[in-house]
Parts: C-alpha cells; sequence; structure tokens
C-alpha cells in the first residue's frame, strides 16, 4: 500500500521536459490568440533597439537647451517650498478636530497663499522645461533619456503592484491542500498562472500610466 502511494507520489512530480513543452505551448498559444499585443511588443523592441540612446544634440542646440534650463529659478522653487511646508505645519497645530478659531483662520490664509506662490514658481519652471524639450527634441538623447527613465519607472511600479498581489494570492492558496484528483503539476500550474496574470495586469497598468503620464 505504502509503495503504491509512493508511486503515486512520483509519477505526480512534474517532468522537466513536459514542463519545458508545455510552457512553450503556452507562449505560442499567447501569441496567436493576441498577435497585436505580440506584435506591438516586437515592435517596441525593435524601435528600442533602432533609437537606441537618442541623436545627439548640435551646438545650437545644446547651447540653446542649457540657456533654458539655466534660467529656471531653482533656489525660489525650494525657498517656496520651504515657506509652504512651515506654514502648513502652523496650520496643522492650531487647527482643533472640528474647530479652526482666529489663529487657525490666519495661518490658513498664509498657507493658501504659500501654496500660490509655490505652483506659480513651479508651473514657470515646468514651462520652461518644456520650451527646453522642444529644443531638444522627443528623439534627441535628452528626450529618449527622459522616456526610458520615466517607463522604468512605471515599470518598476507595476512589477511592485504584481509582487504584492502574487504575494497574497499565493498565502491564500497555500492554505488549501489540494485534492485527490489534482497532480502536482496541476496545482503549480495555477499557481504560476495566476502571477502571470498579475504580472500582466501590473505591466498593462504601467504601460496605460506611462502612455498617459508621456501627455
Amino acid at each position: 500500500m505504502a509503495q503504491a502511494q509512493n508511486q503515486r507520489q512520483v509519477q505526480l512530480l512534474p517532468d522537466l521536459a513536459t514542463t519545458g513543452s508545455l510552457v512553450v505551448r503556452g507562449v505560442k498559444y499567447v501569441a496567436k490568440k493576441n498577435p497585436i499585443m505580440t506584435g506591438s511588443y516586437l515592435l517596441g523592441l525593435v524601435v528600442l533597439l533602432m533609437a537606441g540612446s537618442g541623436t545627439k544634440l548640435t551646438y545650437d542646440q545644446a547651447m540653446e537647451y542649457n540657456r533654458i534650463m539655466s534660467s529656471i529659478d531653482v533656489e525660489a522653487e525650494y525657498s517656496a517650498s520651504n515657506d509652504y511646508a512651515l506654514a502648513k505645519q502652523r496650520y496643522d497645530r492650531s487647527k482643533g478636530w472640528f474647530t479652526c478659531n482666529d489663529e487657525c483662520q490666519f495661518y490658513k490664509k498664509r498657507a493658501s497663499e504659500a501654496k500660490v506662490i509655490l505652483d506659480r514658481i513651479r508651473k514657470e519652471g515646468y514651462n520652461r522645461m518644456s520650451d527646453a524639450k522642444a529644443v531638444a527634441g522627443l528623439f534627441s538623447e535628452v528626450g529618449v533619456g527622459e522616456t526610458k527613465d520615466a517607463f522604468w519607472e512605471y515599470f518598476t511600479n507595476g512589477q511592485r503592484f504584481a509582487k504584492r498581489q502574487s504575494m497574497w494570492d499565493m498565502l491564500f492558496m497555500g492554505m488549501r491542500s489540494m485534492s485527490r484528483d489534482e497532480s502536482f503539476l496541476e496545482y503549480a500550474m495555477k499557481i504560476l498562472f495566476q502571477v502571470l496574470v498579475n504580472f500582466s495586469i501590473g505591466l498593462i497598468m504601467a504601460l496605460v500610466f506611462f502612455v498617459f503620464g508621456l501627455w
């Protein structure tokens, strides 16, 4: 009896060649079922390889780009940010749970005024940065480098979401035991499929946010 159970457990263990063929068939099935998504992925790789690090700025472009970037008043933004943080801190300390007396109203007004000044300075800085980027161009080394940084930032956030979601799914799926008619390979494939779904959702969300972020 024990020997038969051991033989059954050995048969339930996945074979490396079988698992590899299942993965290959799964990739082919997904590619055939989703030709647009697969083609877009391959096209993105080709564009990335062809674009490389972007075109190098000419001397005039570099001079104009540096001139505009140097005109951004970073110290003014830093000072306005500190003023707003201090005013906001004083306002938070002076207000009560459900009331705001005269002193609270005074600090609230000061915080609102500081926020308006900070937003105006930042908006001016963003406009000048946009002018500098327009001089450099989208496919320049500056534009490509910034786009790559933004993409990998969104990609990292999508990975974090997928890992966090997969951790909870594996925790709940691990609480239940395999059924008598379920092999170890089937049980492992269910977990792997759920992980792939989470990573797909995370990467799709990252791509959507990345595209909207370019605007």
